[in-house]
Formats: C-alpha cells, sequence, structure tokens
C-alpha cells in the first residue's frame, strides 16, 4: 500500500501516511526482492513489513484446516534463509517489522533474529489473541527484547457472539485484558491499533473513540492510552 499511502498524502495536505507489503503467497511468500521494490517505490511511503497473515501455517491451522500447512518463518526457532534477507533488508532501511500471523514460537525466534541484525522497530501482531496466542511468558520476553505488542480494537468484538461468523473463530481480547497486559508487561511495550475497515464493519475513527472509551473505563490511565496510542506508535515510524 505504498502507492496508497503516496496518493493519499497529495490529496490531503499536512498529514503522514505510511503504507507497507504483507508477505503472503500473492507477493510470492517470504520474497525479500518484494520488500525492496516496497521500500523503493516513487513516494517513499513504504515502512510496514508484515509476516505471512492468511497464508502462515499457524493461520491454515487455526481457522482453515489442522491437517493442511501454510507459509513459515522460523520452523524449529531457526529462522529461514529468506526470512534472515528480510530481516537484514528491514535493519538496512529501518522499516517496522510486523510478525503477521506465524506460530507464537515463530515470533518469538524472528525477533531475537531481528534485534540480533539490528531491526530497531517490531510489532508483534496482535500478540494476544490465539493467533499468534503468545503466552504471557512469551509476550513478557519479546517485550524484554524490544518489541511492541499490539492489541487491536477488532478483538474486543470477537469470540462465540460476535456479529459475523468469521469474526467467532478468533479469541476475544477485550479492555479488561489491555489492563491486564498493562499491569503484566507495561505500557511502554503495548501498542493500541483497531484492525478494522471490514465491510459491514465501523469505520477506524469510531473504533478509536469506542477503544479509548472501553480501555479507561476498565481502569487504565490517559497517560498510558497516550502512550499505547500515540507515542509508542511514534516511535515505531521514527518520528519520536
Amino acid at each position: 500500500t505504498a502507492d496508497r499511502a503516496a496518493l493519499a498524502m497529495q490529496q490531503v495536505q499536512g498529514i503522514d501516511v505510511w503504507g507497507g507489503l504483507v508477505l503472503n503467497s500473492s507477493v510470492g511468500g517470504v520474497n525479500p526482492a518484494a520488500v525492496e521494490w516496497m521500500h523503493r517505490m516513487s513516494g517513499g511511503r513504504g515502512k510496514m513489513v508484515w509476516l505471512p497473515t492468511f497464508d502462515s501455517d499457524k493461520h491454515i491451522k487455526t481457522l482453515v484446516d489442522k491437517s493442511k500447512s501454510g507459509l513459515v518463518v522460523a520452523p524449529g526457532g531457526q529462522v529461514t534463509p529468506q526470512t534472515e534477507e528480510v530481516l537484514k533488508i528491514i535493519a538496512r532501511e529501518n522499516l517496522v517489522l510486523a510478525t503477521g500471523h506465524v506460530h507464537a514460537e515463530e515470533v518469538v525466534a524472528v525477533t531475537k533474529r531481528a534485534r540480533e541484525l539490528g531491526v530497531k522497530n517490531i510489532l508483534v501482531t496482535h500478540g494476544l489473541t490465539n493467533i499468534p496466542g503468545l503466552s504471557t511468558e512469551q509476550a513478557k520476553e519479546v517485550a524484554r527484547l524490544g518489541a511492541y505488542i499490539e492489541i487491536c480494537y477488532l478483538q474486543f468484538l470477537t469470540g462465540p457472539t460476535a456479529q459475523y461468523q468469521w469474526m467467532t473463530h478468533w479469541d476475544r481480547v477485550d479492555a479488561k485484558a489491555v489492563a491486564q497486559a498493562v499491569k503484566d508487561i507495561g505500557a511502554d511495550h503495548l501498542v493500541l491499533s483497531t484492525d478494522l475497515g471490514q465491510q459491514g464493519m465501523m469505520t477506524p475513527p469510531d473504533g478509536i473513540e469506542n477503544q479509548v472509551a472501553a480501555v479507561r473505563a476498565a481502569g487504565v490511565s490517559q497517560a498510558d492510552i497516550d502512550k499505547m496510542m500515540k507515542r509508542n506508535p511514534a516511535r515505531l515510524l521514527g518520528l519520536a
């Protein structure tokens, strides 16, 4: 979406917009060349690199068919050569690594190797829901390594009673879970986002308003909300 980010900035003055790339099968999977060309795209707005999401082994085994396989990035805790090359590009160009929908143990392995290779900015994609399904100890470990753990407002709305069938298979991670994560992991290591934009759902700005209200009602301070929603994302993007 680096191209759309550049176009959006042409149309609306005074804002910064970044795009990115998801390393699913549609771009060749874990494809270093795709990352190279994303960050070189005219306008210079390519910033985010997500590891596989819908095509990841974790996603397929969890939500599609346990007997099938998908893309892996660190089988047995060992980062693949292709993943290693992607991490080197992210480090060289100071991009943001987002862990996508890979297995929890892959999140830990990739975070460790990324830090060793000099990657400064790491976001663990909705780390506390069932994909990737980090344990509390794994969450604390990646936080110690300098990664931020994302909690999305969409996960406030998922679970068995969700309004759409596709949402019922995701564990619910609500405002109470955010408050607990602030206690267990610390607001310095968390990012609040929405993951909205799907057809039939509320707009992302409405989601942000709802998320802030719910998290405040759960007892989280405005100062910690500002960290998780403003300051930490700004640090990830190199703005602070």
